[in-house]
C-alpha cells in the first residue's frame, strides 16, 4: 500500500472521513444536551418567608434548599419550598437574594409581595432583564433571562407595621407563635388524612353534584372522568389532585376562595398550585370581584352532561 507522504493531504482525508462515519451515524451530530431551565414563583408574606413553587431541571445549584423545608418530584422537575432563608431585615426595610450556583439556558422567577408594601430597589445580576407590575392582590417583580450563569436576583422593600414590637427579652411572642404553629400543622395533618381517606373516582365513573341555578331549584349534573382525565390526575402531587377533584365535585366551576376552605390548602400554597394547574392547561382563571373563579379548562369539560 502507498502512503501520502503530505501531512495536509493526510488532515484532510481524516477530517472528511470523520464529517462521513459521524453523518452516518444517524443522530451523532444532533446528539445536544437538553437545556436546562429555571421556572420559579416566590411568595413572599409579611413576616419574610417566602413559598416558592415552580419547575428546576436540576435543583444542585439551589443553595437554600440545605435550610428549607421542600419537596421535589424527579419525574415531573416540579418543586415546592417554604423558607426563611432568602430574606432578611435591616431596620425598617426588608430585603430578598435570590442566588443560584449554576448555569441556565432560559431562567425565568417571579416574587409576589402583598400591595401595601414600598418597593426600594431591584437588581439583577448582569445577564438578567426585569419587569416590575400590579395586580388585584399583589406587587410582581418579573426577572428573566437566557443563558445565564449564576444568576442573583437582589429586592429591599418596606411594609407598614401591623403590630407593635414587643420587648425582645419577653418569651410570650415566641410561645404563642409556637402553639400557633402547632394548631396549624394539626389543622393540616387533619385534613390530608381526610382527602387521603376521600374516594377516588375511577375512568368511566361518574361524580353526581348538584347544580343550583338563578331561580333556586337543584338539578342534579354529573361530570364523566375520562380516561385523559384520570391519566392526568396521576401526573399530580396530592395537593393538585384535590383542588381538581373539588372542581369535579362542583360542577367544573369554583371560586378561589371556596377551593380554599374545600380542601383546607393555605392561601399562600393555593395561589402557586392553581398558577402551576393553569400552566399545563388543566384549569382557567378569571378574575372575579376580589377573588377568582377556577374553572377545569375546556378539554376536560366535554365530559359534562345533565341528565
Amino acid at each position: 500500500m502507498k502512503t501520502i507522504d503530505n501531512p495536509s493531504l493526510s488532515l484532510l482525508l481524516m477530517i472528511i472521513t470523520a464529517v462521513f462515519i459521524l453523518g452516518n451515524n444517524g443522530c451523532a451530530l444532533d446528539d445536544v444536551a437538553d437545556p436546562k431551565e429555571l421556572t420559579l414563583d416566590i411568595y413572599v408574606d409579611d413576616t419574610g418567608k417566602a413559598f416558592v413553587t415552580g419547575y428546576a431541571g436540576d435543583i444542585n445549584g439551589l443553595s437554600f434548599l440545605e435550610t428549607s423545608q421542600y419537596e421535589y418530584e424527579n419525574d415531573t422537575d416540579q418543586l415546592y419550598a417554604i423558607t426563611n432563608s432568602l430574606t432578611w431585615k435591616e431596620g425598617d426595610e426588608w430585603s430578598i437574594r435570590f442566588a443560584t450556583g449554576a448555569y441556565y439556558d432560559e431562567y425565568h422567577t417571579t416574587f409576589y409581595f402583598p400591595t401595601d408594601v414600598k418597593l426600594v430597589k431591584i437588581d439583577g445580576s448582569e445577564d438578567l432583564e426585569y419587569l416590575v407590575s400590579a395586580s388585584n392582590d399583589s406587587f410582581v417583580v418579573e426577572f428573566y433571562g437566557y443563558e445565564v450563569e449564576r444568576p442573583i436576583a437582589t429586592i429591599s422593600y418596606q411594609q407598614p407595621l401591623l403590630i407593635v414590637e414587643a420587648d425582645e427579652r419577653s418569651p410570650y411572642p415566641l410561645i404563642f407563635a409556637a402553639v400557633l404553629i402547632l394548631v396549624l400543622l394539626a389543622v393540616i395533618a387533619a385534613v390530608t388524612i381526610q382527602t387521603r381517606t376521600k374516594r377516588v373516582t375511577k375512568p368511566g365513573q361518574e361524580t353526581a353534584v348538584q347544580d343550583r341555578s338563578p331561580a333556586g331549584g337543584a338539578k342534579e349534573v354529573e361530570i364523566e372522568i375520562t380516561c385523559e382525565m384520570a391519566a392526568v390526575m396521576e401526573t399530580l402531587t396530592e395537593r393538585e389532585r384535590s383542588v381538581l377533584e373539588a372542581l369535579i365535585d362542583h360542577q367544573g366551576r369554583m371560586t378561589q376562595a371556596d377551593i380554599r376552605y374545600e380542601t383546607g390548602i393555605p392561601k399562600s400554597s393555593l395561589t402557586g398550585i392553581i398558577i402551576s394547574l393553569e400552566r399545563r392547561k388543566i384549569v382557567t382563571k378569571k378574575e372575579w370581584g376580589r377573588t377568582n373563579v377556577i374553572e377545569l379548562s375546556e378539554r376536560f369539560r366535554p365530559g359534562r352532561r345533565e341528565d
